[in-house]
């Protein structure tokens, strides 16, 4: 595991993400979203086809053998988890990314179906 400081510049390319950027961003499409559809949103979807981060980006392979089912209901129930957690408990980042990309997913699918 390396620590805040040794991850800074690893793998550096011409593709940098500024985190304040995508902080901005995310704060202007949730604001959008609570605007748009409330405060409290139902989540009608459940069932979805994921593909693990590795080889969402693997254009090596096959997707087709990495393709597998995520739940809705299973995103949200981690969201709160994590957001019950203590402050001491370790974070698992990628596993909460992905958790998190299946509820922005559903957010989407949901104004796409209902663009008011």
């Amino acid at each position: 595991m390396c620590s805040e400081r040794s991850c800074d510049n690893r793998g550096m390319s011409d593709m940098v993400l500024d985190m304040a950027d995508l902080r901005r961003l995310c704060t202007l499409l949730l604001d959008a979203m609570e605007q748009r559809h409330g405060p409290r949103i139902d989540l009608d979807v459940d069932y979805y086809w994921d593909i693990s981060p590795q080889a969402a980006f693997d254009m090596s392979s096959d997707p087709a053998q990495y393709v597998g089912c995520g739940q809705v209901s299973d995103d949200l129930a981690e969201l709160r988890n994590a957001l019950d957690r203590s402050q001491n408990d370790e974070l698992i980042l990628w596993h909460g990314l992905t958790h998190l990309s299946g509820l922005i997913r559903a957010l989407a699918t949901i104004d796409l179906a209902n663009p008011c």
